[in-house]
């Protein structure tokens, strides 16, 4: 598997994309890699007295159309205009074979008391805990602050991606983000 793949609104996966899958974290399917890589990364974490979980993994591009779907739905009915809300959904939600969710090599991680992602989650002792770790099993924070230009996507600090330790320790350390990486390793 290319663990450097680009997966972006401008970079789909080709649509017969097939991750080699395993049940991971929460019953969540990741990339066989990047779920032994996360488990390692959540025992030291606990190791550490933080309780990590994996709120999200894999999911189909089906599952990613569902989601556009009720987001747009979602903005209608809290007063949005169609437009408004397909605008605002494109800009939190990845159409299908678009989002790295579609590669297994993505996870939303967050506490383990919590249900869904949320924008403080980067104020919690385990988010410094893994932008500090995360490297050294081979994740980097995908979407970081102010990246939105270069990456299309807001800042997640839930969002991590799994590209391998040495590159992960090579991308944290450039400060880049993974576009800014690949365009400048070309």
């Amino acid at each position: 598997m290319d663990y450097l793949i680009l997966v972006n609104k401008k970079n789909p996966i080709p649509k017969n994309f097939c991750p080699d899958l395993v049940i991971s974290d929460n019953g969540k399917m990741l990339e066989k890699s990047t779920s032994e890589s996360f488990l390692c990364m959540k025992s030291a974490a606990l190791c550490n007295g933080l309780k990590i979980k994996l709120l999200s993994g894999y999911r189909s591009p089906e599952y990613q159309e569902n989601l556009i779907k009720n987001g747009i739905i979602g903005r209608i009915s809290m007063g949005m205009t169609k437009e408004e809300a397909e605008i605002d959904t494109y800009k939190n939600i990845a159409p299908p074979y678009c989002s790295e969710h579609n590669t297994g090599l993505a996870l939303d991680i967050v506490t383990e008391e919590d249900d869904d992602v949320y924008d403080e989650f980067d104020k919690t002792m385990e988010f410094r805990w893994l932008k500090e770790n995360a490297q050294r099993y081979g994740f980097i924070l995908r979407y970081p602050q102010n990246s939105i230009e270069i990456t299309g996507y807001i800042y997640e600090p839930w969002h991590f991606r799994y590209v391998g330790k040495d590159l992960a320790r090579a991308i944290e350390g450039s400060d880049k983000t993974l576009e800014e990486y690949l365009t400048y390793c070309e």
